[in-house]
Formats: C-alpha cells, sequence, structure tokens
C-alpha cells in the first residue's frame, strides 16, 4: 500500500513493500518508475514487457477500472506483442497525465494519453542510430533511449543513451535551452555524442557524456542527468548560479554528484561534487520540491541523497551540497559494499534502478535484482 507521509517529521522510518509480493504485482527486472500528481505509482516491469499501474484510488484511468493500491497492468505483458511497450526501462508522467515509456530495446519512446488505452509513438523510428538534430521526432533515431522525464511544461526529455546524449521534445515552438526549436522536433540539449568525461567546461551540446541513463526536472527547469558511465549526476541550469555548492553557467554542464570514480563510498556528509564523493553505477535520480536530490546507487546497493539547502531528511540532519546514504549498503572497507564489509542503513537493498519521491516526502524504489518497489517513509 503507497502512504503519504512527511519524510522531514519522520525521525524513525520505516521501509516496505508496495509491489513485487502476489500474483497481480509479480515484477521481473522493474526498471524506471514514476509518480503522478495524485500520487498513482507507475513502474516499467521491463521483463514483463509491461507498465505496472498502483492507483493511488478508485475509479477510471487510462480507459481502465482500478481499485486503490491493487496493482493492475497499464499496458503490455506479452513479450513479442506488436502493440505492446516492447521491454520498458523508463516512465515519465506529464501534469496532463499523459504517460511516456522509453524502450531501449525498441529505440523509442511510447505515449498514452490521459483517458485512453492506446499506445502512440511520440520518439524514435525504431532503428537505432543518430540521424541528426531538428527533425520530426518520430522520424528521428535514437540508439537505445533508457530513460525519460518531463518538465512542468510537458516537454519531453529522453536519456538517449548508446548516442551518449540527453534530447527533447518540445510541446510547444520557441527557446528551449538557448536553442530555437520547432514543437514536436527532436532536439539533443547535452552531449556531442562522444561518450566520454571531457569537456565539461563550455556548453551542454559540446560535452561528453558517457551512458546517461535516466533524467530528472526540477521546478525551475534545471535539468539532471544520471551519467552511469561516469559515475555521476550531471546539471544543465536554465540560469547560472551556484547548486549543491557547484557553480555552472547558463548553457553548461558541470558534475553536482560524483568524482568520476567508483571507489566504495566510506563516508556520509562531504562535498557531493568531492574527490570522496563516490557513485557507482547510479542508475535513477528523482528531483523533490524543494531541490532534494534522490539517486539510485545501483552498485553500491543504496539510495544517496543530495540536500539543495541544510535540513532535516527521514530525521536526520543534512548539509546542502552534501552527500549522504539514505537507506541501502555503506561499505565499512575498501573491499565494497558486500559480505563483511557493509553496515546497512534501514534495509538491505539488491541494485535499485527507478526512484521517486512524493510530494509528502516519502521515498519509492525499485529494485531491478530482488524484483520489488519499496517505499521509505
Amino acid at each position: 500500500m503507497l502512504v503519504a507521509a512527511t519524510a522531514n517529521a519522520a525521525a524513525t522510518p520505516s521501509v516496505s513493500t508496495v509491489a513485487g509480493t502476489s500474483a497481480t504485482s509479480n515484477l521481473s527486472s522493474p526498471g524506471g518508475i514514476a509518480l503522478d500528481q495524485s500520487g498513482d505509482l507507475f513502474i516499467a516491469d521491463t521483463n514483463h514487457c509491461r507498465v505496472l499501474l498502483v492507483p493511488s484510488h478508485s475509479g477510471h484511468l487510462y480507459g481502465i477500472s482500478v481499485t486503490a493500491n491493487r496493482p493492475v497492468t497499464l499496458v503490455g505483458g506479452a513479450c513479442g506483442a506488436r502493440s505492446g511497450p516492447g521491454y520498458p526501462t523508463g516512465v515519465a508522467v506529464d501534469s496532463a497525465g499523459t504517460l511516456y515509456i522509453a524502450e531501449a530495446t525498441s529505440e523509442r519512446v511510447q505515449a498514452i494519453h490521459s483517458g485512453s488505452h492506446s499506445l502512440v509513438t511520440v520518439a524514435g523510428n525504431g532503428t537505432a542510430g543518430f540521424n541528426g538534430n531538428g527533425l520530426v521526432a518520430t522520424s528521428s533515431q535514437l540508439n537505445k533511449p533508457f530513460g525519460v522525464g518531463v518538465d512542468a511544461a510537458g516537454d519531453l526529455l529522453i536519456a538517449d543513451t548508446a548516442n551518449c546524449r540527453v534530447r527533447v521534445v518540445p510541446t510547444a515552438s520557441g527557446v528551449h535551452f538557448s536553442q530555437s526549436m520547432l514543437a514536436g522536433h527532436l532536439y539533443s540539449v547535452a552531449g556531442s555524442g562522444t561518450c566520454g568525461s571531457d569537456l565539461r567546461d563550455g556548453p551542454a551540446t559540446s560535452a561528453q557524456l558517457a551512458n546517461p541513463i535516466a533524467v530528472a526536472v526540477d521546478p525551475r527547469g534545471n535539468l539532471f542527468v544520471a551519467d552511469n558511465g561516469d559515475q555521476s549526476v550531471l546539471e544543465i541550469p536554465v540560469v547560472a548560479g551556484t547548486d549543491y555548492g557547484t557553480t555552472i553557467a547558463a548553457g553548461g554542464i558541470a558534475t553536482v554528484v560524483g568524482s568520476g570514480g567508483n571507489n566504495p563510498y566510506l563516508e556520509d556528509g562531504l562535498p557531493a561534487a568531492g574527490d570522496t564523493a563516490e557513485l557507482n553505477d547510479p542508475e535513477g535520480i528523482a528531483v523533490a520540491a524543494n531541490g532534494t536530490l534522490y539517486i539510485s546507487d545501483g552498485s553500491q546497493h543504496n539510495i544517496k541523497v543530495v540536500p539543495a539547502v541544510t535540513t532535516q531528511i527521514f530525521g536526520r540532519a543534512m548539509n546542502g551540497g552534501d552527500l549522504y546514504t539514505l537507506a541501502g549498503a555503506i561499505p565499512t572497507n575498501s573491499g565494497g559494499a558486500s559480505g563483511n564489509g557493509t553496515r546497512w542503513i534501514l534495509t538491505t537493498m539488491g541494485v535499485p534502478v527507478g526512484v521517486a519521491v512524493t510530494s509528502a516526502g516519502s521515498v519509492l524504489y525499485s529494485d531491478r535484482s530482488a524484483n520489488l518497489v519499496r517505499q521509505i517513509r
């Protein structure tokens, strides 16, 4: 059951399972997760070739009847079906209720509009590659798009993973990310297409990315990227400024979490972009309304958090711009997050992938190896 909670007031947080423990919610390698404004939970149930919905209320959603907290297959469920979502890897939902589904194996992004039960392709032509910028989104090539996000204006952001780019499909023509764009066309907003970690001191489109796997947008419109190959989280800000202790130019890009290495993170409360701020295969990212970053650190077996300002999260005092382990493993030696070299905070976990935060501050994450979605509240 999904339960709302105010994280900052929860001195003794608890962890519970919300999907993956019954015939109706059995999961297989779940990927990205997303919450809509009503608290409905969407799960990319990757190896079951479906998107699972855990509704927060009873009624009708996307053309089907639903019962509060009872998981139901929203779309898919038959791998190989031409009308299904393929092997969904990422999900995002906009303020109008449109659900976007990243399909890394099908080289496309599909959508289900509120009140409908039909899938429509909104980006990608089904052929892996890169055929330029500014084309109609459905005529454009993608290459293993693992993650999707959406901003307050409804613009679609895509982690074009194997192209080492982040792309956008704007809902309205105009200037977006310092570029003139046409509605419904596909543009690169970060990454030059050369995979790596260099050239991050200039425009975001000239920088190298290394397998960007997930994207998120904060309420101000700042774009965040989980750069899986570079063990980091990057920010592309709307305006110049200093976020999480890092100064970034408008239209530029900078690392706000991670050092680029993947050694075990042995101590909490150090600068998020400092030499000791290690991530190890970050898989997902979410941004709370107050700017707090939540990161699923897959191979480190934990959920990390970076507050934008000094605050309390689940009863713990945390400094703005510092990196903390919210739940999961903290290695106690350089042997890594396993066996006797680990202490656990709140819970054990396998490989956390998707992460989302409720309006009340509860945190949800999918665990790919445990085949569960769990809630910290």
